[in-house]
């Protein structure tokens, strides 16, 4: 199953007890629900009941917010951000150039890029805005850097 326009995505788990699905699926977090009630995550999964008794989890591989592949017994029961192609996910990474400017900027471009992870996972925005505002949000905030540098720093 690959990510849909939808933020909560049913997952069809082979033997699971129950309805689970993934809400958030849209955003930086996802959360995983059993019959409508918030699964506590652990150890880098969900433990998720059985029709036949016990548990098995459902594992989140993904280093990436946003775009980690839940595992069910091997295979991959969904990928997030599966429909977000390769020049949205390059654009996102454009706040890290502020990095290079000044280590100051380091929270502004964490904060820019966690910005931008749903703005580029967004399937009803066209393409190109996708892949212009995290870039035009850089510029934004590289301008603003400049103004403020030069109303610091010393007068001549």
């Amino acid at each position: 199953m690959t990510d849909s326009a939808r933020s909560i995505i049913p997952l069809d788990l082979v033997g699971a007890k129950g309805k689970v699905e993934v809400t958030g699926a849209l955003g930086i977090i996802a959360r995983v629900q059993i019959d409508g009630e918030r699964a506590r995550p652990q150890r880098g999964g969900w433990s998720i009941p059985l029709k036949k008794g016990g548990e098995t989890k459902l594992l989140v591989k993904g280093f990436l917010p946003g775009f980690q592949r839940f595992t069910w017994n091997g295979d991959t029961a969904l990928q997030l951000g599966a429909h977000v192609r390769l020049p949205e996910k390059i654009a996102m990474f454009a706040p890290f150039l502020l990095m290079v400017v000044s280590v100051f900027l380091v929270p502004i471009s964490l904060a820019l890029f966690m910005m931008g992870i749903p703005i580029v996972k967004n399937p009803l925005m066209p393409r190109a805005l996708r892949v212009a505002i995290p870039i035009i949000n850089t510029i934004a905030a590289s301008i603003a850097w400049i103004a403020l540098a030069s109303m610091v720093g010393p007068k001549h």
